[in-house]
């Protein structure tokens, strides 16, 4: 029986992101957001985008490299907001340790940054890191930070620049879904 490597390499990526999370995120609060959007990236991962070719480098990698620039000004913008502080305690959780919300960003930027090289290389098995940067690190922050300033009824840190994944969001989920099918002969 041959393994195809193709096939579970997404399962494999899930599940070390999910040990890392698991080991390395700052906080329960944080471990169980991330952990969940890796699961719903999978599923959507198999359910809609692994059966297709890759998107054209051309056409996704400019708009994922723009979300992933606005994302390092969005870190700002939540870190000198103190993000790290007011989330958890919305949530009755303790604040996050500062040092700690600064290296979780930064290793998940270096993820996201290899996004970029499995985008340009076209290859489908990595995917699963750049369509998770899509979905949970655009279109969920647009939408969680939006919710948060309207519970709380004023600005959250983040909201700003979340709002332009209100747009690079759904264009970079557009392409993904835009690919022709396969042939799986």
């Amino acid at each position: 029986m041959q393994i195809d490597l193709q096939k579970i390499t997404p399962v494999l990526l899930a599940f070390i992101g999910i040990v890392g999370i698991w080991f390395g995120a700052p906080s329960i609060l944080v471990k169980w957001i991330f952990i969940c959007g890796i699961l719903i990236t999978l599923l959507f991962f198999y359910a809609l985008i692994h059966p297709r070719q890759c998107p054209e480098p051309h056409k996704l990698l400019p708009l994922y490299l723009i979300a992933l620039s606005v994302q390092f000004l969005h870190f700002l913008e939540e870190y000198y907001g103190k993000l790290y502080e007011k989330l958890p305690i919305l949530f009755d959780f303790p604040p996050l340790d500062r040092d700690a919300f600064i290296t979780f960003n930064m290793v998940a930027y270096a993820i996201f940054i290899l996004g970029a090289i499995a985008i340009y290389s076209k290859k489908m098995e990595f995917m699963l890191i750049p369509l998770f940067f899509i979905l949970v690190g655009t279109v969920a922050n647009a939408v969680f930070h939006c919710l948060l300033s309207l519970w709380q009824g004023s600005y959250f840190p983040g909201l700003y620049t979340s709002l332009i994944y209100l747009i690079l969001g759904p264009m970079m989920m557009q392409i993904l879904l835009k690919q022709k099918v396969s042939d799986r002969s």
